[in-house]
């Protein structure tokens, strides 16, 4: 179990964060007999410890800043210095700049750079950046919580609108990733199960972006092979096939990612090409891919045509990852990057984002640009268990390496 804490968007109910209770012993394991004035005693220790306890969470309930003097302490830091991999991302600072006259600094970089860097950094004390908005849980997790090297602070305004106000990595949105394929010649609604990608009638027509240079893949097909999405694996494996899965692994997550790499699954650079390989016109065969849902948005500009069926495909049509902002402890600008992380989940704060398809606010409130709610996909879709990746996303690269 991780030791750390983290926000998840309450919508999901997917992400329970509890609270982990240290037990002690006695040393030698020998049973001891205390007397009525060491049981006293102890009793008024056990009460004063948390009277102080409560004294300490009062006070800082007490000490918790202001919206209006968080912006006034933002200001007279005056600047902010943020990481992130989505180019949404420098509307957004744009917008930040304009709304409180702070200079914002924003750097777009790949997740597996932006995060070798902030770790180099972190570990050299020479921390540049303020704030990081990353993607992959497994890596956030590992290389920026665990480590410490993210902030933990939040506040109850916050967590009013996400359920939770203690927390080390806020998630402000979720990005989605779908199972889509080009629907010129079979029309919608023709990817019913997911183990069509195995097929042999299909062998070589299945596409997505390489996993080593897109951290999320990792994590979806490690998912995949957890106990939940396994067991509806194997479902609908007997569904597609007509009889039970014959294992060669541990499981049917596990035998799910074999079959695809087997079947000659064609690992690309971007989503982009992706999209545009199972999307183009005139082919006569139908092709599938895993890309961001977004590319569906963009079809018509691309000349290309896509479907896709999050509800209707067994078990399982896309992955929704989480969206982080990261605080880094030791940072320049720690006022101005949680009032940034406070205003991310605001109107205005998501405005630059509102019309970029497939993806979810963590405020509810907030306006979506597709024609359905987070609430209507999630049980279709893959959801993150961070301590399950944490666990085993290093198994999943060794595998595929295997597979190769």
């Amino acid at each position: 179990m991780m030791k750390k804490k983290w926000l998840a968007l309450v919508l999901t109910g997917v992400m329970a964060v509890g609270t982990i209770a240290g037990c002690g012993d006695s040393g030698n394991g020998a049973a001891v007999t205390e007397s009525n004035a060491e049981n006293e005693a102890a009793v008024a220790a056990e009460s004063e410890d948390a009277g102080g306890a409560e004294s300490e969470a009062a006070a800082n309930q007490e000490e918790e800043t202001s919206y209006d003097d968080l912006v006034a302490a933002a200001k007279e830091e005056g600047s902010l210095v943020f990481y992130g991999a989505n180019s949404y991302l420098q509307d957004a600072a744009d917008r930040f700049a304009e709304e409180f006259g702070l200079k914002v600094e924003f750097t777009q970089l790949g997740e597996t750079e932006m995060i070798e860097k902030i770790t180099s950094e972190c570990q050299a004390g020479a921390v540049n950046a303020d704030l990081v908005c990353a993607q992959d849980t497994y890596r956030v997790m590992a290389e920026l919580v665990d480590t410490g090297y993210a902030m933990n602070w939040s506040n109850s305004r916050i967590g009013e609108i996400v359920g939770d106000d203690d927390c080390t990595s806020l998630i402000w949105y979720y990005d989605t990733k779908s199972f889509m394929y080009g629907s010129e010649l079979v029309g919608e609604g023709w990817l019913t199960n997911l183990w069509r990608i195995t097929d042999p009638e299909y062998k070589g027509l299945f596409t997505m972006k390489d996993p080593s240079s897109e951290g999320v893949n990792f994590d979806m097909l490690t998912m995949l092979t957890s106990d939940e999405y396994a067991s509806k694996l194997a479902d609908a494996y007997e569904a597609y096939y007509g009889e039970e899965i014959t294992l060669t692994t541990e499981n049917a997550g596990w035998e799910f990612v074999k079959m695809l790499f087997e079947n000659d699954v064609l690992l690309t650079t971007s989503d982009s090409t992706c999209a545009t390989t199972i999307g183009a016109l005139g082919m006569t065969d139908t092709w599938i891919g895993y890309f961001s849902t977004q590319r569906y948005d963009t079809q018509e500009d691309k000349g290309i045509k896509l479907s896709y069926d999050l509800s209707t495909c067994s078990p399982v049509g896309g992955y929704a990852y989480p969206v982080y902002s990261i605080i880094l402890n030791g940072c320049n600008h720690p006022n101005a990057a949680k009032l940034f992380t406070e205003w991310l989940l605001s109107e205005n704060g998501w405005a630059a984002f509102e019309d970029y398809y497939g993806g979810f606010s963590a405020n509810p409130a907030n306006v979506h640009a597709t024609e359905y709610s987070f609430d209507d996909v999630k049980d279709y879709i893959v959801l993150d268990d961070p301590d399950y990746l944490v666990e085993h996303r290093a198994d999943m690269e060794d595998f595929i390496e295997s597979l190769r």
